[in-house]
């Protein structure tokens, strides 16, 4: 029969996987409890929330929450990173703090239900955020029409310069 603790644990894991976006599974071997406590403020600061947890547990919570295709890199020492909001800023994230420490490695990852390999990560990481590409459609919106009201007040220019010149011309016939 299962402990207290560990059905606890897992029923707390469950919920956090059901309300994360994306997940990416890191090997930390090789780093020591302060690097990880640094890493911990690290993360949070991004809006990411890093977890150590243990193999058999996660497994049973992804399957409860219902994670089609969760990594099977679940092997040796693991801690997730659970995003709840962009599903991408999980996988920059690791990519940032995988440059900071070197031997931290992304293992895997969920990305909106879909299994990702390592290599996949790298490509979520390099996704631009959602304001960039707000800021890209809304360029792409702008310039059409910032043409059209140039144009628009070229013909009214040419009308007023028409005008004038007709009115000087009457004024000087008359």
């Amino acid at each position: 029969m299962p402990r207290q603790e560990k059905v606890t644990a897992v029923e707390d894991l469950r919920e956090r996987l059901s309300r994360a976006r994306s997940v990416v599974v890191l090997d930390y071997r090789g780093l020591s409890g302060p690097d990880i406590t640094t890493l911990r403020r690290l993360v949070r600061k991004q809006g990411v929330e890093l977890k150590v947890v243990k193999n058999t547990l996660t497994r049973i919570a992804a399957s409860e929450a219902g994670i089609q295709g969760f990594p099977s890199a679940l092997t040796g020492t693991n801690a997730l990173l659970l995003g709840e909001g962009d599903p991408a800023v999980p996988f920059r994230v690791a990519r940032d703090c995988a440059r900071k420490y070197p031997q931290l490695k992304v293992k895997a990852g969920v990305f909106d239900s879909l299994a990702v390999s390592a290599s996949e990560a790298d490509w979520y990481a390099a996704l631009p955020t959602r304001e960039e590409l707000l800021g890209r459609l809304a360029g792409a919106l702008a310039g059409p029409m910032r043409g059209l009201a140039v144009t628009l007040s070229g013909v009214m220019r040419k009308l007023a310069v028409a005008l004038s010149e007709v009115e000087k011309k009457k004024g000087a016939e008359g």
